[in-house]
């Protein structure tokens, strides 16, 4: 089961059906970018038809949390009461059968298909960044209670890059990253739930 004290300090949504993530702030205050349904990052079940989504594709209605951090901010401050930096997102399987899930970390860098190296770049270090804050200052995650850790990059609207593509990521990096967090790199716009122990990207 999961870390109970840790689940019991963040606000989270349950769901069991395609779920669309998108993140406005770069948007608010923007020509053409009026009446934005949030200035922050929004979690719905239908496209919010104004900016692309980051898709979690559920046809088998399998349940599944969503942690908005933007909606947790007491857990993202450092000790001196400043916000710290932090992903958009934690999604896990939620299972009652005491047997292992998975879990990811979600950052959405929204760019030019010309710049989305060094925003994935900058995503990486962000996911990476939160993974071990999590896990490893506050200690409030265990690791070992999921089968599959991920750390997602996605560039909405825009295809990203393979980080494990030699001729544009430092391999070294993204296995240093791995190591440091235990979890996989992804570069996706979308994730397929395919069982609560089993992910297609």
């Amino acid at each position: 089961m999961i870390s109970i004290r840790f689940w019991d300090m963040m606000i989270s949504e349950g769901y069991s059906q395609d779920v669309y993530i998108a993140d406005f702030t770069n948007f608010v205050g923007k020509p053409g970018y009026d009446n934005l349904p949030c200035q922050g990052v929004m979690v719905g079940i239908q496209e919010n038809g104004i900016i692309p989504s980051f898709i979690i594709r559920d046809e088998r209605a399998f349940p599944f949390g969503v942690i908005n951090n933007e909606h947790n901010p007491a857990v993202f401050k450092r000790e001196d009461g400043s916000p710290m930096t932090q992903c958009e997102c934690i999604v896990y399987s939620e299972r009652n059968d005491n047997r292992k899930g998975w879990l990811f970390f979600l950052e959405l860098k929204y760019c030019e298909p010309k710049n989305r190296f060094d925003r994935m770049l900058e995503g990486i270090s962000q996911l990476k960044t939160t993974c071990n804050y999590i896990l490893k200052e506050r200690q409030e995650l265990d690791a070992t209670l999921f089968n599959k850790m991920f750390l997602v990059v996605s560039t909405p609207g825009v295809e990203p890059l393979d980080p494990f593509d030699a001729s544009y990521f430092d391999q070294d990096y993204i296995l240093t990253v791995k190591e440091e967090t235990g979890a996989l790199v992804k570069a996706v716009n979308e994730v397929s739930i395919l069982t609560p122990a089993l992910l297609r990207f």
